[in-house]
């Protein structure tokens, strides 16, 4: 095999086009997972399979867009939608494009949840539409706004510190890439920061820590082997560690609170099998660890293939759809599993990849490739300049 010689230029030039490819990659991939995911949403397996005979969707052309399973919770959407999950994920970035990509601000972020609680996405003048209990539960309450993390700490000790959704690992991918240039301990910390804003049990920040790590990962091209999952796992477990003790010393109260339950991690973030996650456990289908384990089993088998096929350009144009497909198949809260592990694909395959029939029938697909380009331009991988004050509507008055 010829060894192929570039000048230094071409080569910083070909990372720089790669780097920007994953970033709106992983951007469209979280968007498209979310709208495809909607398809199967609280359904069983069974009745998914039922509903979507031929397994397969298309969004483009809208006029011959897969139909949905008619019934309340899809009645008021069309096809090609994303919902409250990329909502979520849009008010992070929108409050880090509004900043000129110099402050990363959870009070801000927590400013822009409230006001979409009762206004939906004022940018693209949307509904609120998927709201979850425990966000509508603390965003709603009086505190909230005074102390977010307060106010979300009182809700889980109230519930027993039995709750753990999964409201905040759908919406953490946008501050993996705003992280590349963070070090490992700023991103663990970042995504903690973020998740507390609402969701504070370990089980959730620790899916948040890691799960941001490795969308940093993918994008800084750091992780393209299952051990570097696994390494990025293991130094995450050991950030939270360090995380819980710094807490304690702060409030001795807090050694009250659960510690991480190794185990129960574990049997996740290493399944040999989507069946093994119970996806579809009408009682458990919101739990953070069943969306985080199914990413990290989906970004598993994508480097699997890619490893198998060396890379070639027809398979990795077939991951993503075949591996989203089957998972949103599985059942459970489908939009929320998909929209992570569609980050997890989208920053390890690129934008360029990503099924067509899909990408190019996202609603708001336009708008979302110009929040996805001026962050690229804000992080340094973007051509031109970025002032579009757009993301002011989101902002508490």
């Amino acid at each position: 095999m010829t060894t192929l010689a570039l000048p230094q230029r071409a080569l910083e030039e070909m990372a720089r086009e790669t780097i920007h490819d994953r970033i709106v990659g992983c951007l469209f991939g979280s968007a498209l997972g979310d709208a495809i995911g909607l398809y199967t949403e609280f359904l069983s397996a069974d009745t998914a399979r039922l509903t979507y005979l031929s397994q397969k969707f298309t969004l483009c052309p809208p006029s011959e867009a897969t139909p949905f399973r008619r019934d309340a919770h899809r009645n008021p959407n069309v096809p090609g939608e994303w919902t409250d999950d990329t909502d979520h994920a849009m008010c992070i970035l929108l409050s880090f494009l509004h900043k000129d990509g110099k402050e990363m601000d959870p009070q801000d972020f927590a400013s822009r949840l409230h006001i979409w609680v009762r206004m939906g996405l004022r940018a693209l003048d949307t509904l609120p539409l998927g709201l979850g209990h425990t966000v509508g539960a603390i965003v709603r309450n009086q505190t909230y706004l005074n102390n977010p993390e307060g106010t979300a700490r009182k809700h889980w000790q109230h519930s027993n510190y039995k709750v753990a959704p999964n409201g905040s690992i759908m919406r953490t991918h946008p501050l993996g890439l705003m992280c590349i240039n963070k070090t490992l301990e700023e991103t663990f910390q970042i995504a903690a920061d973020y998740s507390v804003v609402t969701h504070v049990d370990p089980r959730c920040i620790i899916s948040c820590a890691i799960g941001t790590a490795l969308i940093r990962g993918l994008i800084r091209q750091e992780i393209c082997k299952e051990e570097h999952i696994d390494d990025i796992v293991g130094k995450g477990i050991a950030w939270y560690s360090a995380y819980r003790l710094r807490r304690i010393e702060k409030d001795a109260s807090c050694k009250e609170e659960p510690e991480l339950d190794l185990e129960e991690l574990n049997k996740h973030v290493k399944a040999n099998d989507l069946t093994e996650l119970e996806l579809d456990d009408m009682y458990k289908m919101g739990y953070t660890y069943k969306t985080f384990g199914s990413g990290i089993h989906l970004l598993r088998l994508a480097i699997r293939k890619v490893a198998a096929s060396e890379s070639s350009l027809s398979t990795r144009t077939s991951i993503f759809e075949t591996l989203i497909t089957d998972l949103i198949m599985r059942g459970g809260d489908a939009d929320t599993n998909a929209c992570f592990a569609g980050a997890l694909l989208g920053a390890y395959l690129g934008y360029k990849v990503l099924p067509s029939h899909w990408r190019d029938g996202l609603k708001h697909g336009d708008w979302l490739m110009g929040k996805a380009e001026g962050l690229s331009i804000l992080l340094g991988v973007g051509q031109g300049t970025y002032s579009d004050r757009e993301e002011g509507y989101d902002v508490a008055s």
